[in-house]
């Protein structure tokens, strides 16, 4: 029986001795639409190695956006509905990282004024992701043309490039220290939240620079205001 069929070809109709054929008679048919095999299939990990933009659990913020691209910003999902929100809470943090305010800084010139397109209807959180955007008004990615051929010093993107095979030669894109505006945009959001909902209120400011110490006596923590530590608005350094 097993020689027989061996030769025949099996178009997939059982015929009414087909219940008699043994699994070994099977393997010899030789159409070659049947084919067994005593291998199972095991679901293989899928590792991808690619750049982390995304943190937290509850409340989560994905940053996005290049140094020299269109622009900055981030996504803000978890911000529970009905808080209070404008662009100026934003803001405000905004304007205390934004460059070109002292010779420390990097002299680039950018208002880094937010917009904020979604998750917020007149004046209110929704409890949908927020998307905040930063634009970049004074890119020039042509200044680091010579970056093509060579890392620049003391930067991350000879790291990147090692890690990923890849880099952003225009201000080092990802690695530019400008990612940071969609975090501020963010802790401004959590700032507020955690003041409505716990009362709690964070306030933050610089104490030392290499030797230059701030006397401590000058600082009252118990009375200290977001006033006391926001400095007034200024035109970028010259």
């Amino acid at each position: 029986m097993a020689s027989s069929l061996s030769t025949k070809q099996f178009l997939g109709s059982p015929s009414s001795d087909f219940g008699s054929l043994q699994r070994s008679d099977l393997r010899n048919l030789s159409s070659p639409t049947l084919h067994f095999s005593n291998l199972r299939s095991h679901p293989k990990k899928l590792e991808i190695q690619a750049v982390g933009s995304t943190f937290g659990t509850y409340f989560r913020v994905s940053t996005y956006g290049e140094s020299h691209g269109g622009g900055v910003g981030c996504i803000i999902d978890g911000c529970p509905p009905r808080v209070p929100l404008s662009e100026a809470d934003m803001q405000v943090d905004l304007d205390r990282r934004r460059p070109g305010q002292s010779r420390i800084t990097t002299p680039r010139k950018e208002t880094d004024t937010c917009e904020i397109y979604s998750g917020v209807a007149e004046g209110m959180t929704t409890g949908s992701p927020i998307m905040v955007k930063v634009p970049n008004t004074d890119q020039r990615g042509h200044d680091y043309s010579e970056m093509s051929i060579s890392y620049r010093p003391s930067h991350a993107d000879a790291a990147y490039d090692f890690k990923y095979g890849v880099r952003s030669v225009q201000g080092g894109g990802r690695s530019s220290a400008r990612e940071t505006i969609g975090r501020v945009a963010a802790g401004a959001v959590a700032k507020k939240i955690l003041k409505l909902f716990s009362g709690t209120e964070i306030l933050a400011y610089v104490s030392q620079v290499h030797k230059v110490i701030l006397p401590e006596d000058l600082v009252d923590h118990e009375s200290l205001s977001l006033d006391e530590v926001t400095p007034p608005t200024q035109p970028p350094f010259p």
